[in-house]
């Protein structure tokens, strides 16, 4: 058996817009897939803090007052998302990012841990 039919770790972040250097997180998603099925996801929401750009919510759908209302602050859920991918990491678990290179540039990447980022969760 392939190292792709265990364990996998799928990552995906929607942020306010497509520029790393000002970018913050909307939303958090990590999904646990094994043999190509899907077998638990966690998603967070996040109030980025700043306005969410019209065109950003034309692709994820994330208005800035459902944002304001559900979100939890940007800052815990880097938090949180850190806290998860690196128990995986520590694991030995692959962590699948989708566009992963935009990531520890976002703005909210300082929020995440370096251990996560650095450390190898993100690579």
């Amino acid at each position: 058996m392939g190292w792709h039919r265990e364990l996998l770790i799928g990552f995906d972040l929607e942020t306010t817009g497509t520029d790393p250097r000002e970018a913050r997180i909307v939303t958090g998603a990590v999904i646990e897939v094994r043999g190509g099925e899907p077998m638990g996801r966690r998603e967070w929401l996040a109030d980025p803090g700043v306005p969410i750009p019209e065109d950003a919510v034309a692709v994820h759908g994330i208005s800035n007052e459902r944002a304001a209302a559900e979100g939890r602050p940007a800052d815990q859920v880097a938090d949180a998302l850190a806290d998860v991918l690196t128990s995986y990491w520590k694991a030995g678990v692959p962590v699948v990012a989708y566009n992963a290179a935009f990531y520890p540039r976002t703005s909210d990447a300082s929020q995440m841990s370096q251990e996560a980022l650095v450390g190898g969760a993100l690579r």
